[in-house]
């Protein structure tokens, strides 16, 4: 990867990380369940038109994988796993993302990963229930998001 498109990616994660902190310090939580999963989730609806189909299937675990075979195919990662817990909650984690020492360098270490953000989102869209992204740790090699999932009342 060119030490310059590392910088880009580096200074587009700044950006989301600074909407991020904005939006939680301003909103709180409800800033990402009124406004970004829905505004992901609507994006999403519009995939068909560049030819990629629907990331759908008959839970989490296998639209998570479908979606992880997705950014394994795009070149985003190496690998990544959607690991559900005894509580309900689920790890996603990317490893090797080419995008990940740069921007995590260059943003810091605060925010929550834009494709966690999309795993989160996705939970919310095609089960009906609302899911919270803890903030990522976000590492040199990739990043571990925490997502809780419950019940909407």
């Amino acid at each position: 990867m060119p030490k310059e498109f590392g910088f880009i990616s580096g200074l587009f994660h700044v950006g989301v990380f600074t909407l991020q902190s904005c939006i939680d310090e301003t909103l709180g939580k409800i800033g990402y369940t009124d406004y970004i999963f829905p505004a992901i989730k609507e994006s999403m609806d519009t995939t068909e038109k560049l030819g990629i189909e629907p990331i759908l299937g008959e839970d989490i675990e296998d639209f998570g994988k479908r979606f992880i075979k997705l950014l394994k195919t795009s070149l985003l990662v190496e690998n990544a796993s959607l690991k559900k817990r005894a509580d309900g909650s689920y790890v996603f984690s990317l490893n090797n993302c080419f995008m990940a020492r740069s921007a995590h360098t260059v943003a810091g270490n605060i925010g929550v990963c834009p494709m966690a953000m999309v795993m989160t989102a996705m939970i919310e869209k095609y089960t009906m229930k609302e899911a919270v992204a803890q903030y990522s740790n976000l590492t040199p090699n990739g990043s571990v998001t925490n997502i809780t999932v419950s019940q909407i009342d």
